[in-house]
């Protein structure tokens, strides 16, 4: 069997972070033939750069032949504009972002269960690189998990949804089950991610209360819970041992809740 015949029924999923790489190899209707590495990046180098290395050691990744390709792009440079007002989308982003070149691709998802179209920025050399591999769709963890919440709507109409990863945290704050604001930061402190989430809450003007806190993510997520709870009554930890329970993700240690949940979305 060639390689383009062994992939045909499988999706490779790239999660690119400056906390490294991850691909992820997967086939809904066989999920114990799941594959997934984790590649530590030389942060000296691009991550155009990186990828070229990451390409020699793993050679499926120029296989060819799989039946999509999926690239979640990590960072805390994004904006979101009222999807009515999408078009020339790069002068809009970089009034948000005048700090950043002509050397990035502007990327748009559109999350359209809120109305808006979230725009982020990905290097035009890694942009070529990952478009080297195939036909490549790309999305924003900020997406990924709009697109779970869309599909598998929590209770409360009115939350703060933290996932934190490896010292980056993305907080969504909902009001009336719409997306009201959004931030996200690097920290290895647990007492800045407290920090953070209380301040979010405190602009979105939930309730101590009535309203929820849901955290999911790695240790990072467990170690601020003390701190938080000692202003927010009500506070959900989201493990994804259960949401996934009958899948075998939730057995790879330490997979991001965002590669997970765009899997299992997909």
């Amino acid at each position: 069997m060639s390689r383009v015949e062994l992939y045909s029924n499988k999706t490779l999923s790239i999660r690119i972070s400056t906390n490294g790489f991850c691909f992820c190899i997967y086939e809904a209707s066989s999920p114990e033939s799941i594959e997934y590495y984790e590649y530590a990046i030389d942060k000296s180098r691009t991550f155009a750069s990186n990828l070229e290395y990451a390409k020699e050691k793993y050679r499926f990744l120029t296989s060819g032949g799989f039946a999509g390709i999926s690239v979640i792009y990590d960072s805390i440079e994004y904006t979101t504009i009222p999807t009515e007002q999408e078009g020339d989308n790069e002068p809009m982003f970089y009034s948000c972002f005048p700090h950043l070149t002509n050397e990035y691709k502007i990327i748009s998802n559109r999350l359209t269960a809120q109305g808006i179209t979230l725009l982020f920025a990905i290097e035009k050399a890694l942009y070529d690189s990952l478009n080297s591999l195939g036909t490549v769709v790309y999305y924003s963890p900020m997406s990924i998990i709009m697109g779970y919440i869309a599909r598998q709507p929590l209770p409360e109409e009115n939350y703060l949804f933290a996932y934190i990863h490896k010292g980056r945290s993305l907080l969504l704050s909902i009001k009336g089950g719409r997306l009201q604001l959004s931030n996200s930061f690097d920290s290895l402190e647990k007492e800045n991610h407290a920090y953070y989430i209380l301040s979010l809450w405190k602009e979105s003007t939930l309730s101590q209360g009535n309203d929820k806190l849901y955290i999911c993510g790695d240790n990072s997520a467990e170690e601020a819970l003390p701190l938080i709870g000692k202003f927010i009554r009500h506070i959900e930890r989201i493990n994804p041992t259960a949401l996934f329970r009958s899948n075998l993700l939730n057995k790879i240690e330490n997979i991001p809740f965002d590669l997970q949940a765009l899997l299992l979305c997909e």
